[in-house]
């Protein structure tokens, strides 16, 4: 067999090497035409697919490492350097641009993976489906054999999936070229960088196509309905919508309007934008089709199940809105987990631990704030009188977590043959969101374990909206038409049996803080912390710098309870706000230039 390879130069042929990829093979007795791939909905659909496996999932493998580099957890491995690194500042090896040996950077992925594109990351698995997408477009005129409302579901996805892959390079990285085109290996590249509020302008107008194209429900069009449910995982017109949403709070955020030539505040026109798309997400969210509606916040009895499910059913909900879907199950999902929530005696490997500082984050039952003063040394409510998320997402000590009683979990400071010994641990909390009760050595109820971490969901969109709405109109303010910031806080806070919150923001700055904290708290370890605390440009304040310990005896002896820093966070500003660029990539030409603080 004789393979025909086709070299081709986007940004990550740029960034990387002459990148060259296997597009089609041929022998002499059967050649395969741009014709024949495009030609047919189905096999135009083949060809696009694996762009839903260029998709990034914040807890598998590796990817976690935004979690530690966030602050939200911390790590004492001292086999897992990757978080060592998120807190010592080496983006370098994070971003995995410039270190040939790191091959599972969430940011660049050229090594191995579980179950998803081994070769992917936000770099360069982003850049490669952006490169699908303009293929597509390129060769769409070959489909002849398509319906009218086929056509439409493959340009909703390719102008979806082109807007989204640039939407994900540019958090991270910052603003780019907006690649449109299919390049050839002798096309001169002198893409200037656009500013992220630039480049933000582009993907809008990508989503915008998207959202015209796109259908509300895949199994009410004439094609999804041949096959009900087979299409979950697929963008939608919401997708769309709520992407859109947030790429424009994002362009309006005091971060990316600094670093496109503002000020250090928020952008009252980017935000009153996403105000209106999140509103209009919203009111798709609420719209009835089959006696039900489009998308619907879960009730908190089933709240797990936008993320874990253990009878061997695929965790896709009602409130679930974008996410990698896996098929596979069974251990291959618990292979996350030992990595990054279990610990040895319980059958794990690299546990993540979580930071008191984002501990205190989850305020009283009552809808006060955690008063370290005050709940350190109250056994009562230290860790039980608290917002019902806290117990839902963190283990704490004397948990049993599983049937088994040698699942009994002991964090306490001293001795003991049950104790998690400080080489395993070295911080009293573990993630428990992602781990679901009995999956591990002692019950060994993880063989039906399926587990996602949701990119976006329901949830998401009402603190976009609220955030965006505080930005731009205060916080009894509304897009036009909508309701108020306050309004769409006490949705999502309602749903966990919090108290309502009111415009005053008892115990906060302000209502934006509020904002901001209600962020923290709902979408924690979903790989949100570390974007947010960069675009609100507060990640290089100390308090968003410390690794606080809690330690205690075995019998919760209140003047036991004491507070040590652990770990100080290295983060310059303005260096550690953007992940660097590769070297050989900013030499190319004068208009690509490398990020603040780089060299």
């Amino acid at each position: 067999m004789k393979a025909i390879r086709y070299f081709f130069i986007t940004l990550t042929g740029v960034m990387l090497f002459a990148a060259c990829e296997k597009f089609l093979d041929k022998t002499p007795e059967a050649s395969v035409s741009n014709a024949d791939v495009f030609g047919t909905y189905q096999s135009f659909q083949g060809y696009f697919d694996p762009n839903y496996t260029e998709i990034r999932s914040y807890n598998s493998h590796y990817n976690s490492s935004t979690m530690n580099m966030g602050g939200e957890t911390s790590n004492s491995s001292v086999n897992w350097s990757q978080a060592w690194d998120c807190w010592t500042g080496n983006y370098w090896r994070i971003s995995g641009m410039d270190d040939p040996t790191e091959t599972t950077s969430n940011f660049h992925a050229v090594g191995y993976g579980y179950g998803e594109n081994a070769t992917s990351g936000i770099w360069t698995g982003g850049w490669r489906g952006i490169r699908v997408c303009n293929t597509s477009l390129k060769n769409f005129h070959l489909l002849s054999e398509a319906t009218d409302e086929e056509r439409r579901l493959l340009l909703g996805q390719i102008y979806f999936f082109r807007a989204f892959f640039h939407q994900q390079i540019i958090d991270a990285f910052g603003g780019m070229p907006y690649v449109d085109s299919v390049f050839n290996p002798n096309d001169e590249m002198k893409l200037p960088r656009l500013t992220y509020q630039e480049t933000a302008e582009e993907i809008v107008k990508d989503f915008d196509k998207a959202i015209e194209l796109l259908p509300e429900n895949w199994d009410q069009t004439t094609r999804g309905s041949q096959s009900p449910g087979s299409n979950t995982g697929r963008a939608t017109k919401g997708t769309a919508l709520a992407y859109k949403a947030k790429v424009l709070l994002y362009a309006g955020s005091p971060l990316m309007n600094k670093f496109s030539g503002g000020d250090e505040t928020y952008n009252k026109s980017y935000c009153e934008r996403a105000a209106a798309a999140g509103w209009e997400m919203i009111q798709l969210a609420n719209k009835v089709v089959g006696g039900k509606k489009l998308y619907e916040l879960v009730p908190w009895a089933n709240y797990t199940d936008n993320f874990t499910k253990m009878d061997a059913t695929y965790p896709w909900t009602t409130e679930t809105i974008f996410e990698l879907v896996r098929y596979a199950s069974g251990n291959t999902n618990y292979g996350h987990i030992g990595r990054q929530n279990s610990f040895p005696r319980m059958g794990g490997k690299y546990s993540e631990q979580v930071n008191q500082v984002f501990v205190d984050k989850f305020e009283m039952l009552d809808g006060t704030r955690y008063n370290p003063a005050v709940h350190d040394i109250d056994n009562a409510k230290r860790w039980d009188y608290r917002d019902p998320r806290f117990r839902n997402a963190v283990i704490v000590d004397k948990d049993q977590h599983g049937l088994d009683s040698r699942s009994i979990i002991r964090l306490y400071v001293g001795t003991g043959s049950d104790r998690v010994t400080a080489q395993q641990i070295y911080l009293p909390y573990l993630l428990k969101k992602h781990w679901p009760i009995g999956c591990n050595v002692f019950d060994n109820k993880q063989n039906n374990l399926r587990r996602v971490t949701p990119l976006m969901r329901l949830a998401e969109v009402y603190l976009d909206y609220a955030e965006a709405v505080t930005a731009a109109y205060g916080p009894s303010g509304r897009a036009p038409g909508g309701i108020t910031a306050v309004e769409a806080v006490n949705i999502v806070r309602r749903r966990a049996g919090m108290p309502d919150v009111t415009a005053e923001a008892t115990g906060y700055a302000n209502f934006m803080d509020l904002v901001r904290n209600e962020r923290a708290v709902e979408l924690c370890f979903e790989g949100h912390y570390w974007y947010d605390i960069r675009r609100w440009y507060i990640a290089h304040l100390p308090e968003n710098r410390s690794c606080i310990n809690l330690l205690f005896d075995k019998d919760w002896t209140p003047s036991s309870f004491s507070r040590v820093q652990t770990k100080y966070k290295v983060f310059e500003n303005p260096k550690h706000y953007w992940l660097p660029l590769s070297k050989d990539l900013c030499l190319l030409y004068p208009g690509f230039g490398q990020n603040p603080g780089w060299q």
